[in-house]
């Protein structure tokens, strides 16, 4: 008997790991996924979830521990998670206009979103949707298995010992905005997420935001107020956020290039103001249009 029961707690482990228990959500960016996705003819899968989301860790508990549901999705998705509260999960729930948790997309091998589910779902129906959309034309291999080496477009070097602002559109002074308008606080959801901005014409379906941008950069004195609106992680999600609020204000957009927790951030500012009372001002104004912002004190930035 004791000679049995140390069989069974060495193969153990083994047994253990010969099938998937839980969904193996791919490490990397969401382009990266699509990337792949198109290389592999696969659909890929977005959980968007934050970590105060109840619905989401029971997902993730049942759902996407579930052996038949790991099995079927690594095999025939590229699962992704996005957390929205993280920097270019932000972005990403902009972009897909994301406005409650659990919110779960499904796009094919092309990156066309083909849809959209805004609710809890157990394992029988999630493997029922899987399904569903698993089709020879949603899995397409539309790129090479082995593609050319991506290069991310590179921030411009800072020849100073501090690292300023740098100023992405030439500096245009703001009108004098309605000292009465208020600040207006956003509206919580059951499960909240911050409201959608006003509608603009995107400036592209991708996440690396592709196509041609001109731009001319040159050093910020540090000094006065602006409004930051965004922290992003990729700089790809700044060239494709900055664009869409150039298109949307004709004030000045500041770019802070800082570091934190040994990760390379992007900040958008906008705006530049002598006071604070002037920047606030102009942040109950972005409010009103959509973009909710900080004021930030530019003689503090130094990094």
């Amino acid at each position: 008997m004791l000679r049995r029961l140390l069989f069974l707690l060495v193969i153990a482990p083994y047994i253990a790991g010969a099938n998937p228990t839980a969904v193996d959500f791919f490490n990397g960016s969401l382009a990266t996924a699509k990337e792949r996705a198109a290389q592999e003819g696969k659909l890929y899968f977005v959980d968007f979830v934050a970590s105060w989301c109840m619905p989401c860790r029971w997902m993730d508990e049942t759902t996407f521990s579930d052996p038949r549901v790991a099995e079927y999705m690594n095999t025939n998705y590229i699962p992704v998670k996005v957390d929205i509260d993280d920097f270019d999960g932000y972005a990403y729930k902009q972009q897909y206009n994301i406005r409650v948790l659990p919110s779960l997309l499904i796009f094919n091998s092309k990156g066309k979103l083909v849809a959209r589910y805004q609710e809890s779902l157990p394992p029988s129906k999630m493997l029922q949707i899987l399904a569903e959309h698993n089709t020879s034309t949603n899995r397409v291999i539309t790129a090479s298995a082995a593609p050319k080496p991506i290069i991310k477009p590179v921030p411009p070097r800072l020849t100073v010992s501090s690292k300023p602002p740098l100023i992405v559109k030439p500096t245009t002074k703001p009108s004098n905005y309605n000292t009465d308008i208020a600040p207006v606080k956003p509206t919580q959801a059951t499960l909240p997420v911050s409201p959608k901005p006003a509608s603009t014409k995107p400036v592209a379906s991708s996440p690396h935001a592709e196509g041609l941008y001109r731009f001319s950069v040159r050093h910020q004195a540090s000094s006065g107020y602006s409004v930051q609106v965004g922290v992003y992680g990729e700089y790809s999600n700044l060239l494709r956020e900055a664009a869409k609020i150039e298109q949307k204000f004709d004030d000045a957009i500041l770019v802070h290039i800082a570091q934190l927790n040994g990760k390379t951030v992007y900040k958008i500012l906008v705006g530049e103001f002598k006071t604070r009372e002037d920047a606030s001002q102009f942040r109950a104004f972005l409010q009103q249009k959509g973009l909710t912002g900080i004021i930030k004190d530019l003689t503090t930035i130094n990094g």
